[in-house]
């Protein structure tokens, strides 16, 4: 039985299974799952040592070493037309304690084909360091509390929902690192000065917009996808300069997360969060 699960996805949406498919591949190593290297800069000083300006996380680089087997050529070439030179794929990774996921670029795919044993190499670069929970954390947030599932048996009179005067929600990142996330906001009436916080991280989302029944808001706050906008008619309308001053992109820090909204009627309202937690290594 395998340790992990090891699988691929090209921009074609194939889906290469390298970990069970044992008459083909065989993985021999995996270099680049930790943890990568942290840049840390800093400037002399007139005091001892040096001062701290600021610190990031390099790019990781997936090496994934494979043991050709059965047609050697045939495999290769598989391989080949499964990963086309400079194109973007997805990472899959599970063990038993994460299931996760990265996007990366195909830099490298080669190897000795004048040996006995034949391997091949494939190299991912990684822009984005860290790896995403293969699942999302789905949240709704809203005046109304659902409290009624299916299926029920019914002897004594119970509330399908409860309205609470300060909507709140948790949710709890356990990632390795604080993480954006996609809110969706539903209207159901005219609504104005609508405001998310995040009270963990004291920030706030605040729009100077009046919105219209059946408005869909569209709130991303994800690292190099942060936007913001309505669907409203069929159209999608950009509402970057309904910004409010000192508004924040609402991150999730690590832990516990509680949310609120406030708004003209907040009995309109309908948000629902969804988040992939962030990891360092696996």
């Amino acid at each position: 039985m395998e340790l992990f699960e090891l699988k691929i996805e090209n921009t074609r949406g194939e889906v290469f299974e390298l970990t069970n498919d044992e008459q083909n591949y065989a993985v021999i190593g995996i270099s680049g799952l930790t943890r990568p290297d942290t840049a840390v800069n800093t400037s002399k000083s007139a005091a001892d040592g040096s001062r701290y300006n600021s610190s990031r996380v390099g790019m990781r680089n997936l090496v994934i070493d494979i043991d050709l087997r059965g047609d050697i050529e045939a495999n290769r070439q598989r391989l080949y037309r499964i990963f086309p030179m400079k194109t973007a794929c997805i990472v899959y990774f599970r063990n038993e304690n994460r299931n996760v996921k990265i996007v990366g670029y195909v830099e490298v795919l080669d190897g000795d084909l004048f040996v006995e044993r034949e391997q091949m190499q494939i190299s991912i670069l990684c822009p984005r360091p860290f790896w995403e929970s293969a699942a999302a954390l789905i949240t709704e947030l809203s005046r109304t509390m659902k409290m009624f599932e299916f299926p029920f048996s019914i002897q004594t009179p119970i509330p399908f929902s409860e309205r609470r005067n300060l909507p709140l929600c948790t949710i709890v990142n356990r990632g390795d690192a604080a993480c954006g996330c996609l809110i969706t906001i539903e209207i159901s009436g005219e609504v104005s000065n609508l405001n998310i916080y995040n009270t963990a991280t004291q920030q706030f989302f605040g729009l100077e917009y009046t919105f219209q029944a059946d408005d869909i808001i569209t709130l991303n706050t994800k690292q190099g996808e942060k936007s913001v906008s309505v669907f409203r008619d069929g159209e999608t309308v950009n509402l970057l300069n309904y910004m409010k001053t000192g508004s924040s992109w609402i991150q999730l820090a690590t832990g516990a997360n509680d949310l609120t909204f406030t708004a003209s009627d907040t009995d309109k309202v309908v948000i629902q969060f969804a988040a992939v937690e962030l990891y360092g290594g696996v």
